[in-house]
Order: structure tokens, then sequence, then C-alpha cells
């Protein structure tokens, strides 16, 4: 009777259960949150303010980072909007370097100071749990030791128990204690409480009593936990789920043939949630991946970046808003993990500060070197000014585009002054070539009455047919190349069509002759030479003789290969077909050399 009375004082509320089926399953309303986007900036940081000043600080973290992302939002588009307009006013100016733009919002550093309250607040708070944590586990270490002496208690069974409940009552009222000292603390408990139930030998009924009202407890965590395992917010399953293991390490031992099933029925649920949980963040861990990709490439494009190549003004502030660009794709690039945050955005502040170190640098030296550049310039306008009058018509206008090409090449120098020296230098030469024109006119009507004679002229080469006599046919033809040179030029506007459709009659009747092929080539080369000479191209003739140049010292080198090649064949008999072919080669490359050379020899007579 007296172990029925015992159990007849076991209480329900010694089993702590913290979680209610509907906070297991329906996420809590926040209207706070919903209404701080409608707040203006200054609101938004007294309602901040207010809420780290009297909420529980370790209750507002949602609140906390809603008011951050709302304000940086509006920093960040103020930020933009300041800097189009900064752009939009901004007057560039040779050879200085671009103002600095420079913005703070409004109220930043009044929220700042809440955000630095909160952290203090919020750390306070940690440490001074954390040292509560400890203080309880060695609470708990103590009730351990205590029930562990429970063992060899000399007393009444009703005693012993009622002691036992004190203990049970005085362990559920001790606080949280550190996370990696829970699960061997909780283990460590039951393993003893076990051992005080076994040692008490009480009756079968109190005992079924007590397993039968755990088993009751724990049944019901796992209808919650099935509940929690259809949730789909898996961060809110994730912390009901920890809640319920919790309470069920509060909970007494079940009886043996219910242990093992009621354990399997909680861990099927537990292990649902987890494989949700980590299969969400294993396919979150391959978008970081994709992600940290995606900033790693846009490195490598700053890296590529060939520095050599930045050597004017306009080409850095080129690549300046290519890497402006960059920070913008930079920006709308999702998530990424810690540690890929860290790699990256080290790599690509280095990067952008390697640009913008070369840049300085560039221009320093771009500035150091103005006055130099404006000392050459002068020096190039002075010649202009001084060819501006001249009648050497084709020398001095050669003259000109190469001081025009030379200015280009001479660098910046102070705008003012450059802007002044410009003007001058295209003064001079439109001076000269306003000249140039005027005496081009002058010629083309002198040159008007041989055009008249050569249009009537080529009516009698186009009526030439081939006699059949090929001597008397070539005669034909110098004849009536010596008759058009003898006509003389005629207008300008006029030269490439008229010389064109002469050469193209001449060609086509040597292509019809049976004549010697290197004599045809040389008097088509000629004929196509003088209609060069007659259009007045000085530089397509120096091509012509580049070329020439090129053709013959390409053709030394073949001849020189090909003697060399010969002196295999020491041994071979005059008979020998590749040695015949050899030699037929060094021949033919012997004419082509002696036929270039020739050519050359007339170019440079011209």
């Amino acid at each position: 009777m007296e172990e029925t009375n015992v159990t007849n004082q076991v209480e329900d509320k010694e089993t702590i259960v913290k979680i209610t089926p509907e906070q297991a399953t329906v996420p809590v309303a926040n209207t706070e949150l919903e209404n701080y986007i409608k707040l203006d900036t200054e609101e938004l940081i007294d309602t901040v303010k207010s809420l780290v000043d009297t909420a529980p600080i370790q209750s507002i973290k949602a609140q906390i980072d809603e008011a951050k992302k709302i304000f940086y939002d509006r920093s960040n588009t103020t930020y933009k909007d300041a800097l189009e307009k900064f752009k939009a006013t901004q007057v560039e100016v040779e050879g200085e370097e671009p103002e600095n733009f420079e913005f703070i919002y409004p109220n930043t550093d009044a929220f700042k100071a809440v955000m630095d309250t909160y952290k203090k607040r919020r750390n306070a708070f940690y440490s001074e749990q954390e040292k509560e944590m400890s203080k309880n586990l060695k609470i708990k270490l103590d009730l351990i030791e205590e029930l562990k002496g429970l063992v060899n208690a000399e007393e009444k069974i009703k005693v012993t128990f009622e002691h036992f409940k004190d203990i049970q009552i005085r362990w559920k009222a001790v606080g949280q204690v550190p996370k990696s000292d829970l699960n061997n603390l909780w283990q460590t408990y039951h393993h003893h409480v076990e051992k005080f139930f076994d040692f008490l030998r009480i009756n079968n009924d109190l005992r079924d009593i007590e397993f039968k009202r755990n088993l009751e407890l724990k049944n019901a965590l796992c209808d919650k936990a099935d509940i929690v395992a259809q949730e789909d917010n898996l961060d809110a399953a994730f912390t009901v789920l920890q809640e319920l293991h919790d309470a069920w390490k509060e909970i007494g031992p079940v009886g043996r043939n219910d242990r093992e099933t009621v354990w399997e029925r909680f861990q099927a649920a537990t292990k649902i949630v987890h494989k949700k949980r980590n299969d969400f963040y294993e396919k979150r861990k391959e978008s970081f991946q994709d992600n940290f990709n995606a900033k790693i490439l846009i490195c490598d494009q700053i890296k590529a970046i060939d520095y050599a190549e930045l050597t004017h003004h306009n080409k850095w502030q080129k690549q300046s808003e290519i890497i402006n660009n960059l920070r913008e794709d930079w920006k709308k690039i999702g998530p990424i993990s810690r540690e890929q945050n860290e790699e990256s955005w080290s790599l690509f502040i280095d990067l952008t500060k390697d640009f913008n170190s070369k840049k300085n640098d560039f221009y320093r030296a771009l500035k150091s070197g103005q006055k130099e550049n404006l000392a050459i310039k002068l020096a190039l306008v002075e010649k202009a000014e001084a060819l501006a009058d001249s009648n050497d018509w084709a020398e001095t206008a050669n003259a000109l585009k190469k001081l025009q090409s030379d200015w280009k090449k001479s660098g910046m120098a102070p705008k003012k002054e450059a802007d002044a020296l410009w003007i001058r230098l295209r003064t001079a030469c439109n001076s000269f070539f306003e000249n140039l024109k005027k005496q081009n006119e002058e010629k083309d009507k002198e040159f008007k009455g041989n055009l008249e004679l050569k249009q009537s002229f080529l009516k009698e080469v186009e009526s030439f047919k081939n006699s059949g006599d090929t001597i008397a046919d070539v005669q034909t033809i110098k004849g009536f190349i010596n008759s058009w040179k003898e006509m003389g030029r005629v207008p300008g506007k006029n030269v490439k069509a008229i010389e064109g459709t002469f050469r193209t009659l001449i060609d086509g009747y040597f292509d019809q002759l049976d004549m010697d092929k290197a004599e045809k080539r040389d008097i088509q080369f000629k004929t196509r030479i003088e209609a060069i000479v007659a259009e007045g191209e000085g530089n397509k003739l120096k091509d012509e003789l580049f070329k020439m140049q090129q053709t013959s010292k390409k053709c030394k080198e073949e001849l020189t290969l090909l003697e060399n090649n010969i002196s295999f064949f020491k041994n071979a008999k005059d008979d020998n077909p590749l040695l015949k072919e050899v030699r037929k080669n060094i021949e033919r490359q012997k004419e082509k050399f002696e036929e270039i050379k020739s050519r050359m020899t007339y170019l440079k007579s011209l």
C-alpha cells in the first residue's frame, strides 16, 4: 500500500511539454514587419530604436533584418540617383582626372548608432546566457550525483521516492545547458533514473503506471512530430523539431517492450525533416557554386585587362566604365557561402584596387609630361604655318599630312593651350589645301583639251583589229601607248576612268598576241605604272616599289635555296630527271630575279 500511495503522488505537471500542435503547424504572423516599408526613414529608425530599448533582445532579429534591408535598399537607390545626376553635370576636361563623387545618405549615422546598440545588447545577452548555461550544467551534474546517492539511501521507499520526485522537479526547473554537453548529460541522467527504478524494485503496478504515463506523453510528441514532418517552412519545422526533442529528453523511460517502437516512430518523423532540410541546403549549395563561378568570371575579366594597351585618356575612361558595369553585374549575382564570399570579394577588391592604382599612375605620368607634349605640338604648328603659302604642292601636301599624323601621336597637353594650337594647325592646313584646290582647278582647265583628245583617240584604239602579223601588231599597240603619253594629263576627276579604259584595251590586245611572254609582261607593267603616274598617286608608286623589293628578297632566298639543293646531286649523272628539274627551276628563278630588278630600276627612274 505504501508503494501505491507513492505512485499516486506522481503528477502530470512533472513533464514539461513546450510545443502545442498549433505552434507546430501555424507560422506566427508579424504585422509589424509588413508595416515597416510604409514608414519613412526617420520613423523607421525611431521604431527600431524603441524596439531595441524595450523588447527582449533575442526576439527581434527578424525586425532588425527587415529594417536593415529597407534602409540600405533606400540608401542604394538614392546613391544611384545622385550618381547619375552627378555624371550628367560633369564636363570632361582633357588631361584632368574626373572629380570624385562623394555621397552620404541622410540619417546613416543615426541608423548605425541604433545597430551598434543592438549588437552590444545582443552580445551582452548571449554572453550572459553562456554563463547561465555553464551554471545550469554544474547544477544538473550535482543533481545527477544526488540521484546516484539514492541507490545507497537507508530510508523507506516512500521517502526515497519523494526525494527522487524532488530531484526531478529541480532538474526540470533548471534552464538550458551548453549544447556540447546536452546529449551526454541527458544520457547520464536517464541512465541513473533507470538504475534508480531497478534499485527500488517497486511493484510492477507502480512501474507500469509510470511507464504508461511516459508512453502517452511520448506518443503525443510523435503526433506533433508527424505534423511537423509535413511542414513546408523548413526553418520553422526544424526549430519546432528541436523543441520536441528537448521535450522528449525531459520525459522518463517507457516499458522495455515499447521503447524501440516509440523511438523509431519519433525518429522516422525526425529523419523526414532532416532529409528535407539537407536536400534544401544541398540544392542551395549548387546555386552558391554557380554564383561563385559567376563572380570569379568577373574577376577573370578584370585580370585579363591588358594595361599595355591603355595608353590614352579615352581608353582609360572606357575601361573604367567597363569596371563600373562589372561592379553592377557583381551586385546582381545571387548569394554564396561565407567562405566563397570572403575569397571572391577579397580577390575582386584587390583587382579593382590594382586597376585604380595603375589608373592614378597613368594620370600622374600624363600630367607630368603635358608640358613636353605642348612644346612638341607648338613645333608642329610652327612648321605647318611655315608651309601654308608653299607652291611646292606635292611635297608640301605630304609634309602637312605627316604633321597632322604627328599631332595625333604627340600625346595629351593642357586642354586650353592644346585647343588653341589645334586651331592654328587646322587654319594653316586649310589655307594650303584651299590654294592646292584652286591650283588643281586651274590645271584641270588646261587639261580639258587633253581629255577631249584622249576620248577621241580611244575610238581609234577600240577599232584596232589583230592582223595576224605579231611584229606589226606589237608596233601598232606600242604606237598607241606612245601617242597616249604624248597627249598629256587630263583633269583629276577623269584620270581613273579614262586611264582604266585605255589600260584594259591595251592589256586585252596584248593577251591576243603570240609574242614573248617576258616582253608582254614588261609592256603591260609599264602601261599600268604610267597610268598610276597619270593619276598623280605618289604613294601608290612607293607601294609598288616596296612590293617589288619584298618580291626581290623572296626570289633571291628561293634562288639561294635551289643552288644549295643542287649540291645534293654532285654524284648524279647529267641526265638525272631530278637534277634537270632543279636546274630548270634555277634558270626560271634567275630570269624572274632579273625581271624584278629591271622593274625596280624603272620605278626608281620615275
